[in-house]
């Protein structure tokens, strides 16, 4: 007897935003080279709404929860089908002021690229990791992550390429959530440098870059030099290496 041959899945994107009343709002993203004539997705959580696309188009599905929800959808007829998720609360509270998200994302399809991005709630910072080493934690793992900014919100992907079955990413991110105070004074902050900065901009507008740099403080300003003399890209492990700075502290200063 053979098996009937299954589809090859391209890509399986896993895209998850943490909200600040601890839900999360998830898309999940599976591309094939083949239509698929039904798919579901399950997740271990609970979920209190969802949509559905297949090839841009709204699928129906319906839910069947368990130990966690299954997002059934019987016909799809489609290479490319997008679960957009709302979820119940996946972050609890740790030790004095920080929060904690985990989940276990294994590779239960053979997949050409098997990808995870966690993004944190605006306003948030992801753990030191000098005061997570009593706790025996770090900011995120695992460690190969990489950590970014889409310019609102910190997120860290991690990626996979032709996994084998059964291969697990298993996520955990320790976050610091900004008190109102502490962004109230950002925001006054920040809208002061850019008024300083659009100021500066058109008084000397044809003045170099170099010459803007007294508008930022020193830490700021050691971040800018390393940018002018790397040409304006640089990997942000780089900076933390040279200035010796923490990963939070330097997400801050970006």
């Amino acid at each position: 007897l053979v098996a009937p041959a299954q589809a090859s899945l391209q890509d399986w994107g896993t895209d998850i935003s943490l909200n600040d009343d601890k839900t999360s709002y998830w898309i999940v993203n599976f591309t094939y080279n083949e239509t698929q004539a039904r798919h579901d997705y399950f997740i271990l959580s609970t979920v209190s709404d969802y949509e559905v696309l297949a090839d841009g188009k709204p699928a129906a599905c319906k839910l069947q929860k368990d130990l966690g929800t299954s997002v059934i959808c019987g016909q799809t007829n489609a290479k490319n089908i997008v679960y957009k998720i709302s979820t119940g609360a996946t972050v609890v509270d740790i030790l004095q002021n920080y929060r904690l998200f985990t989940h276990r994302f294994p590779a239960v399809q053979q997949t050409e690229r098997f990808s995870v991005t966690v993004r944190l709630p605006f306003g948030s910072v992801l753990a030191d990791e000098s005061a997570l080493r009593g706790a025996g934690l770090r900011p995120f793992e695992p460690p190969y992550g990489r950590q970014g900014s889409d310019g609102r919100r910190i997120f860290i992907r991690w990626e996979l390429s032709k996994p084998t079955l059964g291969d697990t990413i298993n996520v955990a991110v320790v976050y610091e959530q900004l008190g109102t105070e502490q962004i109230s004074l950002f925001v006054i902050i920040l809208v002061g440098l850019v008024g300083a900065f659009v100021a500066v901009f058109y008084f000397f507008r044809r003045s170099s870059v170099k010459e803007m740099l007294p508008v930022l403080n020193a830490n700021e300003r050691r971040v800018v030099e390393i940018l002018l003399r790397e040409k304006g890209e640089v990997d942000q492990r780089s900076i933390v290496r040279e200035t010796d700075f923490s990963k939070a502290k330097v997400s801050r200063i970006i």
